[in-house]
């Protein structure tokens, strides 16, 4: 028999209510508000709770509600909310007919059902919900306190728990790649590659922010080998780890050779997991950039040539790096910690202001008024109580815009001051030699005159024996002056480079028999030569002069007897002679020692013994130049001298000389016998009329045929009309007008007669004009008449005139 529609209605709605996936409750409203027995359930709430429909229809909420049977006031304020807004959401825990409570959230609300108030609940099974969150809550609660490798390991392993899978593995990205950071797998040891490709894979997804989730066939979607066991894998799930500022630092994954279970909200599960991997993988990447620059500021703080301190508002030391106390001489830093700074240096200010207590720290009182302190030119005092020059700077320390003390950083320039007192020596030797080279020219064409006279002398009245003796007298004074101005040029630097190998042992011997005569019985002679060869690059008259004058003074400062020591030996200077010194050229080099054991010389004026003119010794018993012109011609050597003395002990005076491979040449007798002459025609160019008047007379005395010109241009007329008979050209060098280098290529523009050159200057200034390439014949003045007569002669001679 068919239903009627009402009864068709009945069964729609029923089978509506049974099918609803929650549990539903109806239980009756009593009067007072509370819930009565149950009116109605469905097959869901009767399979959650384990009972059948009419058991259940026998109970009331009270009865199963934990809330409601347990925490009356936290029940009363539930129904509270559903009598005020006329529904309520809230969790509790239903009894399963077996006594264990079921985490359930409960929706309910109040209407009216057959004439009569129930209360419609619809009761959501929570438990897994509850375990996940719980686990959740577990993993976060497992890595307080973790940091480092230690807690992102610990993140994996809650991982394969929670989601009940096999491995797990935290990677981050470096370019295109992905570099595991932290892995776990459960049973056996790990397989995993250490990196992997992004592309081709679901990792290329993921990196763009994506989560992935295979259920089951995982593996089919890492086809390459690389990929480890996720070839094999059934379950996978993997979520992107993002940075702070929004970018992708790598993924967090997990994967089952099982299918992976579902699991409600495991999206967003992951993405609490994934932003706690990516905020301990942030925060390792800083800790690591920040040692990195500490130990880089480490280094640079602890490695800068210049020392740093920093001080307190007390002018106590708080840090300092090691310079600051290799410095001021003490071996540990932890020696400066502490101290006054201000009382340890006691610096000089210089013009610290009126009104600053001097019982604070100066340093802090300048910082504090003036924001910075400098001083170019002050003294800090070393552990041992002597004072060191330095240049230093302070500046304000702050922390929160306060001022909370300084920092003071300073350098030692004891090797500045130093090389300034050596420049500034040798700009005033430099000076000197200027000017000291000038007078030797003026001087030199002065004694070419005297030279020339006496040599005409000489050779016409050499029966004359009374007469020769005085001329002889002259000549010597002439000497003496010749003497004189070499040594000036030699001071001044201003002769050429000697260039003639010489044995310095055999130069010393030499010269050891002049000491006998020159420093007396009373002193004591000791001469101690190397078993070595020692050859050098010199002139040996030169070197001769200096050790005479060295040995001159070591006599004066001996006046009541003493030991006089020449010692030779091969030495070698290096970088730290150079760098200690502030001159040198590194290489081998031949030492030659002069020392005594006299008065010494005071620290202060031993700058000064090389100057011109400088003497301690009584007015008319010294010069003043033999110890510059020894100074001049060591450096015009490439040599170095070196004095070391303290007053009462003696002093030695050290000359290096660089050392040649080149074999000692054999010593050249002087030209002896009569002026040698010719009927030859000799063009005279020499501006000074002296010096030309007296060549003139010393070339006509031997029957030479002499024309005069006092510039280069008139000599130029005198050669074109005299081509023919002209046979060779005596010129000087520095002339009005037209110079020698000049002059030299004109005639050589016309003819190829002989040309030699004399001069009061150089063959340094004549070289660098050219000459000595042009192969020009160059004759320093003043010239021996007999000299200048012989090279004239042989170039007169040779088969190239």
């Amino acid at each position: 028999m068919g239903q009627t529609p009402e009864r068709r209605g009945d069964n729609y709605f029923f089978h509506l209510f049974n099918g609803i996936a929650d549990a539903v409750f109806l239980s009756e409203r009593l009067d007072e508000g509370k819930p009565g027995g149950y009116v109605e359930v469905n097959d869901v709430a009767c399979a959650l709770l384990g009972y059948r429909r009419e058991e259940l229809l026998d109970l009331s909420p009270v009865e199963l509600n934990r809330i409601a049977s347990t925490e009356p006031d936290n029940f009363a304020t539930v129904l509270n909310e559903i009598e005020a807004h006329g529904k309520a959401l809230f969790k509790t825990e239903l009894k399963h007919r077996d006594g264990y409570w079921i985490p359930v959230e409960i929706s309910s609300q109040v209407f009216e059902l057959d004439g009569r108030t129930v209360y419609f609940s619809v009761a959501r099974d929570i438990t897994l919900r509850e375990r996940y969150e719980s686990a959740i809550k577990t993993l976060v609660r497992s890595t307080v306190g973790l940091t480092g490798q230690e807690c992102l390991e610990e993140i994996v392993r809650n991982l394969c728990q929670w989601l009940h899978v096999e491995g797990a593995a935290i990677a981050l990205l470096q370019g295109d790649r992905l570099q595991i950071k932290a892995d776990h797998y459960e049973g056996s040891q790990r397989e995993e590659p250490q990196a992997f490709p992004c592309h081709d894979s679901p990792f290329a997804d993921v990196i763009r922010g994506a989560v992935k989730i295979y259920q089951e066939h995982a593996g089919a979607n890492f086809r390459t080998p690389v990929f480890g066991r996720l070839n094999h894998a059934a379950g996978f799930i993997a979520c992107p780890m993002t940075g702070h500022q929004g970018q992708t630092l790598g993924v967090i994954y997990a994967f089952s050779s099982q299918p992976l279970p579902p699991v409600p909200h495991v999206e967003e599960l992951m993405s609490v997991i994934a932003s706690r991997a990516a905020a301990e993988c942030e925060r390792m990447h800083y800790v690591r950039e920040l040692s990195r620059n500490e130990e880089m500021l480490r280094t640079l703080f602890n490695s800068t040539a210049e020392a740093i301190v920093g001080i307190d508002m007390l002018g106590k030391v708080v840090f300092c790096n090691p310079t600051a106390g290799k410095i001021l001489g003490y071996p540990q830093e932890n020696d400066l910690i502490g101290q006054c700074f201000w009382q340890l240096v006691s610096p000089s200010l210089g013009g610290v202001p009126l009104g600053i207590d001097h019982a604070e720290c100066p340093f802090i009182s300048f910082i504090a008024e003036q924001g910075i302190v400098s001083n170019e030119d002050s003294f800090f005092t070393h552990r041992d109580g002597r004072q060191i020059p330095v240049e230093y700077w302070g500046h304000p320390m702050r922390r929160d815009n306060q001022l909370v003390g300084g920092v003071v950083t300073f350098i030692d320039v004891s090797r500045r001051k130093t090389l300034e007192k050596q420049l500034q020596h040798s700009q005033r030797m430099e000076a000197i030699g200027t000017l000291t080279g000038g007078i030797a020219h003026d001087f030199n064409n002065i004694l070419t005159v005297i030279s020339g006279y006496v040599g005409l002398l000489q050779s016409q009245y050499g029966d004359h024996p009374k007469l020769v003796a005085k001329i002889r007298k002259i000549a010597e004074a002439a000497e003496r002056g010749s003497k004189l101005t070499h040594g000036l040029l030699a001071y001044s630097r201003k002769k050429s480079e000697p260039s003639t190998p010489v044995d310095l042992n055999r130069l010393v011997l030499n010269v050891q028999d002049l000491f006998g005569r020159m420093i007396g019985e009373s002193i004591q002679k000791r001469l101690t030569l190397c078993a070595e060869e020692l050859v050098a690059l010199a002139d040996p008259s030169q070197l001769e002069q200096v050790l005479v004058n060295l040995a001159t003074n070591a006599r004066d400062a001996m006046p009541s007897g003493g030991t006089l020591t020449m010692k030779t030996e091969k030495t070698v200077i290096d970088r730290a002679f150079c760098r200690m010194h502030g001159y040198g050229e590194p290489g081998e080099y031949a030492l030659i020692t002069v020392a005594d054991t006299g008065v010494g010389i005071p620290r202060e004026i031993q700058q000064k013994i090389f100057d011109p003119f400088f003497t301690t010794k009584d007015t008319g018993k010294g010069t003043g130049l033999g110890l510059a012109m020894a100074w001049g011609i060591v450096k015009q050597h490439r040599g170095y001298i070196r004095v070391e003395s303290s007053p009462g002990e003696g002093s030695r005076l050290k000359i290096y000389l660089p050392l040649t491979s080149q074999a000692p040449v054999a010593e050249i007798n002087a030209l002896t016998g009569e002026l040698p002459g010719g009927d030859e025609t000799i063009l005279l160019v020499e501006d000074d009329p002296l010096v030309r008047e007296s060549t003139h007379s010393i070339l006509a005395a031997v029957g030479y045929h002499v024309m005069t010109s006092d510039c280069a241009e008139s000599a130029l007329k005198i050669i074109a009309r005299q081509d023919a008979d002209l046979r060779l050209v005596l010129s000087d060098v520095v002339m009005p007008g037209m110079k020698g280098p000049e002059f030299y290529q004109e005639i050589r523009k016309t003819t190829s007669v002989p040309v030699v050159f004399m001069s009061g200057y150089t063959f340094d200034s004549l070289r660098e004009q050219g000459l000595v390439r042009e192969g020009a014949i160059l004759l320093n003045k003043p010239i021996q008449p007999l000299v200048l007569l012989t090279k004239i002669r042989r170039l007169l001679d040779a088969p190239a005139a």
